[in-house]
């Protein structure tokens, strides 16, 4: 990655809104780009990290995970997106892990360094303050729906939202072109596969979502959102 695109790409991110660009300059000549293939743990639960990240490229999802090896996926994060901040305030363990779902690229930068670039320019905790309480604020979204809705309608939930990110429209309908298996929407869902299968099943008999090789296509988006129903 050249080093202007990866000085754009960190002075784009929330984290570092009006950054002097010595900051920037800093800040890049310190970043290091690491590749992880699929399934490859960035992090995993009860590790200590030293380091914070952007993803460049890829798809991350962030989970709680058990000692059993259940797995409560929380979110999927897409390119743009930056984690790792706990590194700046503690030095303990991790109590989430993250897995690249496909070949990822992510910046690596030092936490250490930027604690050193807080100190010369605090407006780096009002960023992350304000980008913390943005993931906060989802994270009270996802409990929210997994304890008042549905699974159908959770699973309606994260369908509509895929499709903002990947969908594009189509003669029929509107495609989401992103490969995700049964699997990954009974965990993004919070539920198990037969039932996600099933619900799929009824969907399609329906006429709101049928399967278009690997990937899903949405006919009625309107049907779809009548599917967010919460518990009566």
């Amino acid at each position: 990655m050249e080093r202007a695109r990866l000085q754009q790409f960190i002075a784009d991110s929330s984290w570092f809104v009006d950054a002097p660009d010595e900051v920037l300059d800093r800040i890049a000549d310190a970043a290091s780009l690491r590749k992880f293939t699929a399934n490859s743990f960035i992090w995993t639960t009860g590790q200590i990290t030293s380091e914070v990240y952007g993803l460049v490229s890829g798809r991350l999802r962030i989970s709680m995970a058990s000692a059993m090896g259940q797995e409560f996926a929380l979110v999927d994060w897409e390119p743009g997106a930056w984690l790792g901040e706990q590194a700046l305030g503690i030095n303990g363990p991790n109590m989430l892990e993250v897995r690249a779902l496909m070949p990822s690229e992510l910046v690596a930068i030092p936490a250490q360094l930027l604690i050193e670039v807080g100190n010369g320019w605090p407006t780096l905790y009002r960023n992350l303050f304000k980008a913390g309480w943005v993931n906060t604020r989802g994270l009270y979204e996802i409990l929210s729906a997994v304890m008042f809705y549905p699974l159908k309608a959770r699973l309606a939930g994260r369908v509509l939202v895929l499709i903002g990110d990947h969908g594009h429209r189509v003669e029929d309908g509107v495609l989401l072109d992103i490969k995700l298996s049964q699997n990954d929407f009974a965990r993004l869902a919070h539920g198990s596969r037969q039932r996600v299968n099933r619900i799929f099943r009824d969907w399609d008999r329906d006429g709101l979502v049928e399967s278009r090789g690997e990937f899903l296509l949405i006919r009625d988006i309107e049907g779809l959102q009548a599917e967010m129903v919460p518990f009566e």
